[in-house]
């Protein structure tokens, strides 16, 4: 494959930071690559998730190391959480290789306090692994790859995140509040003629 096929798409994209909302969802991207990827790339993109970690034998070798490295923490994860409870992990582990420093990065997450915490400090591990798969592509379909998966931490990381939900409350207190306001204000003159014929 050309190194530079996809230079112009890859170019156009915004950069995407892990602190930040995604600025367009996976799907969008999706279909904007629809248009300037090859019908079989694109067809890789689709295919390319969290939940469907097989690769094809004749995908993106970036894939295939995703995805590997990935079901190698699934694994470490299913050990150490079976371990604390007590339980056998086999009817739960995949074939992996073995990465010599997700023991210890796994041990270190699972210290790191409520679920929501883990979650976050997994997809943070995530996003820095992807960032070194990064580091070997140049403006080709591994770039896409790496891409694709960061806009669905993005998105997964969005969903998980506590502001939305307060800023959607804090909206619907706040016309609770005025509705009642409006109500008081509305009801004020009734209850001063009941207070005087009390």
């Amino acid at each position: 494959m050309n190194l530079t096929q996809y230079y112009y798409l890859v170019a156009s994209l915004p950069l995407l930071f892990f602190d930040n909302a995604p600025p367009f969802s996976s799907r969008a991207w999706l279909e904007l690559c629809r248009e300037q990827v090859a019908e079989g790339d694109h067809a890789l993109l689709s295919r390319v998730s969290f939940e469907a970690l097989s690769p094809h034998a004749n995908d993106h070798a970036l894939w295939h190391a995703y995805a590997a490295w990935e079901t190698a923490l699934r694994n470490e994860l299913t050990l150490q959480r079976a371990q604390r409870l007590g339980i056998s992990p086999d009817p739960f582990l995949r074939e992996a290789p073995f990465y010599s420093g997700l023991p210890v990065l796994i041990r270190e997450t699972l210290g790191a306090g409520t679920p929501m915490a883990v979650e976050m400090a997994l997809d943070r591990r995530r996003w820095s692994y992807l960032e070194e798969l990064e580091t070997a592509t140049q403006f080709d379909l591994g770039r896409l790859i790496v891409y694709r998966l960061k806009l669905l931490l993005l998105e997964r990381k969005n969903r998980l995140r506590p502001e939305p939900g307060r800023e959607a409350f804090a909206q619907e207190y706040t016309q609770v509040l005025d509705i009642a306001a409006v109500w008081m204000s509305a009801a004020s003159p009734l209850l001063d003629t009941e207070k005087r014929n009390d």
